[in-house]
């Protein structure tokens, strides 16, 4: 079932976050302020905090937001599945989900980004089976042989 995050569910976003292996510590940590911050106010200015939830557990949630300065852009800034629950194909209803949630929302186009390591190779694949067009990559972006690579995806047809 997929419901709004509430302050209670911290906890098992930071650990279910930690326990995928693909986010840093100094991710994970931000993580928890992001939360902290989005149950804090950030909720008023239009940000999205969503899990998906089965049995009690915490099986994968997301988190996006409109991009400031932006016509109708929206950046994906979280989204992770429970290592156990991974290639099911939870986080690809997670991010029709979060598609169609950003469309609701009046939003036009969808921005992510991620790491160029070859760690994250299959979190790229994810996103390009996923219909997503590869927009930039700046190399060393995270730290020296860490780049950023960033996906964009049209959500609304272009006006006129």
């Amino acid at each position: 079932m997929l419901r709004p995050t509430t302050p209670e569910d911290t906890d098992a976003l930071v650990e279910l976050t930690a326990g995928t292996g693909f986010f840093k510590p100094l991710e994970v940590e931000t993580l928890r302020e992001v939360l902290d911050d989005y149950h804090g106010g950030d909720a008023d200015l239009g940000h999205r905090a969503f899990l998906w939830e089965e049995a009690g557990r915490a099986l994968g949630y997301v988190y996006h937001a409109p991009a400031a300065m932006t016509d109708r852009s929206w950046y994906l800034y979280w989204i992770a599945v429970a290592a156990d629950q991974q290639g099911r194909g939870l986080g690809g209803r997670l991010l029709a989900f979060v598609e169609q949630d950003i469309r609701d929302n009046g939003g036009r186009l969808l921005l992510i980004e991620t790491s160029s390591t070859p760690h994250y190779e299959p979190t790229r694949r994810f996103y390009l089976k996923h219909g997503y067009a590869l927009a930039a990559t700046v190399p060393d972006y995270y730290a020296d042989g860490d780049g950023m690579v960033v996906f964009s995806k049209r959500l609304l047809p272009p006006a006129g």
